[in-house]
């Protein structure tokens, strides 16, 4: 191989915009792009700013997350469907370790130097390797706990009262305490905020999840009613003076202008190692299943090792700027999707919205109530809320599976989101130790007179093409990923069925049947066929 080729397949796979770029067909994909891109940038401006308080940071903060974050994938990122900018979850694990460490920072000037640490580490772990540890159930339970979190502190900024913020064992019953305290017990609720951020709630939902399913099937391009929100909100605020006449709070000075790049200050790397974890763990889980789940439904793959490299990429080099660490989000993934998005070129247009603001409007958005912000995140927590009807159906198809779930919710609730993702993940690896105590997952090929073990010896591919696997243990993800993976290895032009032997699988959980279901989706476009072989009773539901 030339050194011309080397050098183009080293840029290939490590920069791929440099491949995909070239190729770009204008006439076929620029349009969508283009309505694409707008699309997800008017979506960008209300969300990034709502989401700031969760940060602990400045809303403009939540514009520059949303800026320069997607403008670093889109050059490494294999998904041309994911949206990246602000997550609740990720935005409240990282004011939990703001408020955490903020005392040491001596040196700091701002809250966001200590997101900057988190940021750089995020970007040089293995997260490959942390997520192995975590199941659905897991992550599922841990995201449903994080959005009580959420809700919970939006609820001050509802009625108008200030509250300090707690972390540790008891957080929950703490802020409830306080509000109970601040709001009704010294009558400290502010009337005009709480009834603009109800009326906002109300109107919001019933737009989103009423109304418009019905009304507009139809409809291509989502509505943007959070922007519409933000604008009249903003609107009205100057027209009636909410702040001077009611008190109403409002979001203050807004900076104007693009920031330049600073060194981040790295003095206290030592004491954000474990919360940098967690975020990476949950930023890389959320947005590389978010891809593989679009790519599949659009019928293109993502590269997943490419994926860890990316987003470890875009946190560190984001980390020069004053952004908080950014993943994608189910709503706004979908949307980007709906609207017709092709490539990853969006993300230029989508860019275009957010300088504009950052020039030009940030100005005529100081008068806007930070309630009105807290209202938009209330309403986009509805997806993560509806995960609890999970319990029911983990009930009823395994035990272990709710027990994981459960325990991992209430940890996070009764205690706070990274210690109750820990207690999570441990609880679930001594499930997953009860169930076996060693997994083993073996590839064989057919041959005429005997099987060989393709781990143990080096032979040739069987013209035969029928592969088979050979599992000792429960089926799960994990084992999933290994079946495509060591597929994928062959070319799938030598393969026409696929065998799991499940007679050493004592059991299958939800998470195990998914798994056998993405399997089969996944060989099926290939044209492979997908057999199971000698399960046992427990594994037939």
């Amino acid at each position: 191989m030339s050194r011309e080729s080397k050098l183009a397949r080293f840029f290939r796979i490590f920069i791929p915009i440099s491949y995909w770029l070239p190729r770009y067909n204008v006439k076929q994909n620029l349009i969508n792009d283009v309505i694409g891109g707008l699309t997800i940038g008017f979506l960008n401006v209300p969300q990034g700013m709502a989401y700031a308080s969760l940060a602990g940071v400045h809303p403009v903060n939540g514009l520059y997350t949303s800026l320069f974050p997607p403008l670093i994938y889109m050059l490494f990122g294999t998904s041309r469907h994911v949206a990246i900018g602000v997550f609740a979850v990720v935005s409240l694990m990282t004011g939990s370790c703001v408020v955490r460490i903020l005392d040491e920072m001596q040196k700091a000037e701002s809250p966001i130097e200590a997101v900057d640490i988190i940021k750089i580490i995020f970007g040089l772990l293995k997260a490959n390797r942390l997520i192995s540890l975590l199941s659905e159930q897991i992550i599922v339970g841990f995201t449903t706990g994080a959005a009580i979190h959420v809700f919970t502190a939006q609820l001050n900024k509802i009625v108008g009262v200030d509250l300090p913020r707690h972390e540790g064992f008891g957080k929950i019953y703490n802020m409830y305490r306080d509000l109970y305290i601040s709001a009704i017990a010294n009558k400290g609720c502010n009337f005009p905020t709480f009834s603009l951020s109800f009326g906002a709630i109300f109107i919001l939902y019933m737009l989103k999840y009423k109304i418009t399913p019905y009304f507009l099937k139809k409809l291509r391009i989502p509505v943007p009613y959070d922007l519409m929100c933000v604008v009249l909100g903003t609107y009205l605020s100057y027209r009636f003076d909410f702040h001077g006449k009611y008190n109403i709070k409002v979001i203050g000075k807004v900076p104007t202008g693009i920031p330049l790049p600073v060194v981040p200050n790295v003095t206290l790397v030592h004491r954000v190692l474990f919360d940098a974890a967690a975020i990476a763990i949950i930023v890389v889980v959320v947005t590389i299943s978010m891809g593989k789940l679009i790519a599949k439904k659009q019928k293109y793959a993502i590269d997943t090792k490419q994926e860890f490299f990316a987003i470890g990429i875009m946190e560190i080099c984001s980390s020069f700027f004053p952004c908080w660490p950014s993943s994608t989000a189910l709503a706004r993934t979908l949307v980007n999707e709906n609207a017709g998005t092709k490539t990853q070129l969006s993300s230029i247009f989508s860019a275009t919205v957010l300088v504009s603001v950052l020039l030009f409007i940030g100005p005529y958005m100081e008068l806007l109530p930070t309630c009105l912000l807290s209202a938009i995140v209330i309403v986009a927590l509805r997806g993560m809320f509806a995960q609890l009807r999970n319990l029911f159906v983990l009930w009823k198809l395994s035990k272990a599976d709710w027990a994981i779930f459960t325990v991992t919710l209430l940890a996070t609730v009764i205690y706070d989101v990274i210690p109750g993702l820990f207690i999570g993940t441990v609880f679930g690896m001594l499930v997953s130790i009860l169930r076996l105590q060693k997994t083993q997952l073996e590839m064989f090929y057919a041959c005429p007179l005997f099987y060989f073990n393709c781990e143990k010896f080096e032979k040739e591919i069987i013209e035969s093409g029928v592969e088979f696997f050979k599992n000792s243990g429960p089926f799960r993800s994990s084992e999933e990923m290994q079946m495509i993976d060591k597929t994928d290895e062959e070319s799938p032009a030598l393969k026409k069925s696929l065998v799991l032997d499940m007679q050493g699988i004592p059991d299958i959980d939800v998470s195990g049947i998914n798994s056998l279901l993405k399997v089969h989706s996944e060989l099926f476009v290939h044209g492979i066929a997908f057999k199971l072989k000698n399960p046992n009773g427990n594994c037939i539901h």
